[in-house]
């Protein structure tokens, strides 16, 4: 069945939503939601946010060269909602009931109730569409204790990260673990 080309987006999976967190020259915190990333690179790592040039988050990153990606659990789910609403408060972490931490190796704060927090370097930028491509390095990166397993798929499944469907609806994305046969061409 053939659908309208403006609901794309709605026939895609959906992707993790993150928080970013800026720190303007002002000393302002930022924070605004997330559903449009990807890692585009391992080595540099590197990731991708599809973000608006006229939003605050676009013009701090711009400004100062830095973010932090935060990926909240199913508990922050109205924390989530709600950070889309803020128009730039004077402390959003506060207006949130979020904790702000030092970042180790930028100015924007990692936000504590995060399960990770990912610091991140201005790398460059793609204007696609009526979106902007910004791409940034990861410099650091902060997981919480209780999601770390030396098996990366085991870190990785011990994420709970929300996924973001249409306007305030939301999906969990804690899935099980499933292993693909090791040999589908029959050859050793």
């Amino acid at each position: 069945m053939q659908i309208d080309l403006a609901r794309t987006l709605y026939a895609t999976p959906p992707t993790g939503v993150i928080l970013i967190s800026t720190l303007d020259d002002n000393q302002r915190n930022n924070i605004a939601p997330f559903a449009w990333w990807i890692v585009v690179s391992k080595e540099p790592p590197l990731i991708a946010l599809s973000i608006k040039a006229s939003t605050n988050t676009y013009r701090i990153i711009k400004a100062t060269g830095e973010f932090t990606i935060g990926v909240p659990d199913p508990q922050l789910l109205d924390t989530v909602y709600g950070s889309a609403k803020l128009d730039r408060e004077p402390d959003e972490f506060k207006k949130l009931g979020l904790t702000a931490l030092p970042a180790v190796k930028v100015n924007s704060p990692r936000i504590k109730e995060c399960q990770v927090n990912i610091e991140c370097r201005y790398h460059n930028e793609i204007q696609c569409g009526d979106h902007m491509l910004v791409v940034g390095e990861a410099v650091a990166v902060d997981v919480r204790e209780d999601i770390v397993h030396d098996d990366d798929s085991i870190m990785r499944a011990n994420l709970t990260p929300l996924g973001h469907l249409t306007k305030n609806k939301f999906i969990t994305m804690k899935g099980s673990i499933l292993k693909a046969s090791e040999d589908l061409t029959g050859k050793d």
